[in-house]
């Protein structure tokens, strides 16, 4: 629609060049001496009255479509040019050749049946000033005459094959198009498979030494090793978080890998939220320390069970408590809360960081999309963090495959928050 659009915007500026040209040569060629003589008068004011009404039509917003829009446009030249044919011999007019350029114009552009209603009003006009004015037989050198009718038929006939020809070569056109088009979508989706593929083997080969490098922190963590001195083990701590986070990532891009190739297998579960939750701030309550962000959690006041797939409502959960504690400065505070209404429970984390842009919002969820940062202390030129912008993209499509929704909201210098729902399990 939007092609078509277009399309026809480039028609109307093409159209209004060729008026221009066919008025400028026409009142060059009445002023010629032929024969007959026409009423130069009828002519200058319909030229006039033609450019005043393509100038105001091609800007008027109607409620009505662009094809029908230059239908009736094209219904109002004809009734100009049968005008001029009438005041420059009828029949035998030098400006019946004109008539092919309305329906030229609609057959390209425009539906078949549009296109046969406009040759038969064309006809119409022919017919009508070859039956219903006396005009006098064309006589030829040899003694043959050509009555008004004949000429008609001729005419008629012409309009109607430059008419079919040129529907014919306009659905070629597009046929072509639409194979061009096909070609390169399909070109486009062997590249994206090729890429989703490249990707999923990727985080295959890199999950194999993520797990090792937490499995040998944890081994080092639990053992007797937790009796080196406190700074050595805050910088072990360090490291196996931030082994957590990259593993994180990894699979976050494995959903994605499988998302864009549809193989996205959700493996649901009766899960108590409440606990779950709890579970996931608690492993964020050091990491909030160090940044001296007040970390607060308020459970639902009773027992809560969701069902859910646990690994992806941990990847949500995870994602955003990472964005909060990232765009919340020093002595800030998160907040994470449950609660049920009806047949869903919403979780919802919120901050009192940066904030983000009202224009921001509607593109949050998309994927690249990088969150503002806040601004720079000193210039106040607003900064982007650095990511691969996934996260949000990623939390959105899981909570909608496990029948849930997700919202935002924001106020720029004063933080955000999130919340995000999930069906209430039937089990009591």
């Amino acid at each position: 629609m939007i092609e078509q659009a277009r399309r026809l915007k480039n028609i109307d500026r093409l159209i209004e060049v060729l008026i221009g040209i066919l008025l400028i040569s026409g009142l060059v060629i009445i002023n010629l001496p032929i024969i007959p003589v026409p009423d130069k008068n009828i002519i200058y004011v319909t030229a006039f009255l033609v450019t005043i009404f393509t100038f105001v039509w091609h800007r008027l917003r109607l409620p009505i479509s662009l094809q029908n829009k230059n239908f009736l446009e094209s219904i109002v030249y004809l009734i100009a040019i049968s005008l001029v044919v009438h005041v420059t011999g009828g029949a035998r007019s030098y400006f019946n050749f004109l008539y092919l350029l309305p329906t030229l114009n609609i057959s390209t552009s425009s539906s078949g049946w549009r296109t046969i209603t406009l040759w038969l009003v064309a006809s119409g006009f022919i017919f009508g000033e070859a039956f219903l004015f006396e005009q006098p037989e064309i006589r030829l050198p040899q003694g043959f005459s050509i009555p008004p009718y004949s000429l008609a038929i001729l005419n008629s006939w012409a309009v109607g094959l430059v008419t079919v020809y040129s529907r014919y070569l306009e659905k070629e056109t597009e046929t072509a198009q639409t194979a061009a088009t096909a070609a390169t979508v399909e070109k486009e989706k062997a590249v994206n498979k090729l890429k989703d593929e490249f990707l999923f083997v990727i985080v295959h080969e890199l999950r194999g030494p993520i797990t090792a490098i937490r499995g040998y922190l944890e081994l080092f963590l639990s053992g007797e090793a937790t009796k080196i001195g406190g700074e050595a083990k805050d910088l072990t701590n360090a490291a196996f978080r931030q082994s957590e986070r990259l593993n994180d990532l990894i699979f976050e891009l494995l959903d994605l890998s499988r998302l864009e190739v549809g193989k996205l297998k959700l493996q649901s579960e009766n899960l108590d939220i409440n606990k779950f939750v709890q579970e996931l701030v608690q492993r964020d309550t050091g990491l909030a320390k160090e940044r001296k962000i007040d970390l607060i959690f308020k459970p639902e006041n009773k027992r809560t069970i969701v069902f859910a797939d646990e690994e992806r409502v941990r990847e949500v959960i995870q994602n955003l408590l990472d964005n909060a504690l990232k765009y919340t400065g020093e002595f800030g505070k998160v907040w994470v809360w449950i609660e049920s209404k009806g047949s869903k429970v919403f979780i919802s984390v919120a901050d009192s960081g940066v904030g983000i842009r009202q224009e921001d919002l509607s593109s949050l969820f998309d994927r690249f999309y990088h969150r503002l940062a806040g601004s720079d202390s000193e210039t106040g030129e607003v900064r982007k963090e650095k990511s691969i912008g996934l996260g949000l993209f990623l939390a959105k499509n899981l909570i909608e495959k496990m029948n849930g929704e997700i919202f935002v909201e924001s106020t720029l210098g004063k933080g955000s928050k999130f919340t995000f729902t999930l069906p209430l399990s039937k089990e009591k």
